[in-house]
């Protein structure tokens, strides 16, 4: 046979192979670009909308349908503690909202802890070297029995990728997703949570946030504006539930309200009980009491509950003897109106 008719190199083959890698890159690439075009129309999707519930399954929705992560969960940051609560699942048989993962224990505690990505590849090794060096510790005595979260997870779990939620640095929460095939993740589903997880943070965020300005307006409307932001921020123990403290308690009423009320027009009543409100309402806030009831012109301010406060009793009597004041200049606005009180 010539020279020509040889391929010692396999110069065919060779091509064909190159052909058939060419081929698989460009059908991985055009789904990447898919991939990539339907994260933009998600990331639409959860900034759009100011419900948490609905921005969390916009969010776990994408991971399965769109990269192929069928088993996903977010938890959020404990806005008082180091601690992460789950707050939506997808792909598990309980879904295990309300679990407790603390900073620092397990995968998704450290990257909490230490605010970066993670990537395991095989949880059943780690697992097992862990659990080998727990049981070690306990019995010798080095730390006690730790209770682990109850969180869903796959009961054969290989692979993890942990994301940590950031808006500007600070966490909002983690985004896991898991796999039963070891190595299940590669640099390139990192990069593509990554892009989901940016978006998802924001929108979180901005949900959470307007859920507490929500809140907080609800409860300025029966308590102080001091005791509604610590309610709502953790700070303040439950207002209704029964307990002993000191208090200080003023009353006040309108000398002469009642039979000037007998006797003026509606709209001239409700005019002075507007003015009334509105400057011993200031004093009321600026001295840290709690307006317990009004009626009319009566009102009971309370000191030292349900919000604790430094010297009540002397809160009371500079907020007593500004509120004097205070009337004595509405009642000369209201003397030149022809209002006899």
């Amino acid at each position: 046979m010539g020279a020509e008719g040889t391929d010692p190199l396999g110069l065919r083959e060779q091509i064909a192979q190159n052909q058939r890698t060419i081929d698989r890159l460009n059908r991985e690439l055009a789904k990447k670009s898919d991939e990539v075009r339907i994260i933009q129309q998600i990331s639409s999707a959860i900034t759009s909308t100011l419900d948490l519930d609905h921005v969390l399954e916009i969010v776990l929705g994408a991971m399965d349908r769109v990269l192929g992560f069928q088993h996903s969960m977010i938890l959020l940051k404990d806005p008082a503690a180091e601690r992460l609560r789950l707050f939506a699942s997808r792909g598990y048989d309980a879904p295990g909202l309300g679990a407790e993962v603390g900073f620092g224990e397990g995968v998704i505690g450290v990257v909490a802890e230490r605010k970066r990505m993670m990537r395991v590849g095989n949880l059943g090794m780690s697992r097992n070297y862990l659990r080998s060096v727990r049981a070690r510790m306990e019995a010798t005595g080095q730390m006690g029995a730790v209770e682990t979260a109850s969180l869903p997870g796959l009961p054969d779990a290989q692979s993890q990728l942990a994301l940590p939620l950031l808006v500007k640095d600070r966490l909002v929460g983690v985004l896991v997703v898991e796999s039963p095939r070891p190595n299940a993740f590669d640099e390139l589903d990192e990069l593509l949570l990554g892009i989901v997880g940016n978006q998802a943070a924001t929108a979180i965020d901005n949900a959470r946030s307007y859920q507490l300005v929500e809140k907080l307006s609800r409860l300025k409307r029966f308590f102080s504006p001091q005791l509604a932001e610590a309610i709502v921020t953790g700070g303040a123990d439950d207002p209704l539930k029964t307990h002993r403290r000191e208090v200080t308690v003023v009353f006040l009423d309108l000398r002469g309200f009642t039979a000037f009320a007998e006797t003026s027009e509606p709209e001239e009543v409700m005019g002075v009980l507007r003015e009334y409100h509105a400057e011993m309402g200031s004093l009321i806030l600026s001295h840290e009491g709690t307006l317990e009831r009004f009626t009319g012109d009566g009102m009971m301010i309370f000191f030292n509950d349900p919000t604790p406060v430094p010297d009540p009793a002397e809160r009371a009597v500079r907020m007593a003897v500004a509120m004097r004041e205070r009337v004595a200049t509405l009642l000369g606005k209201w003397r030149k109106r022809g209002y006899d009180l």
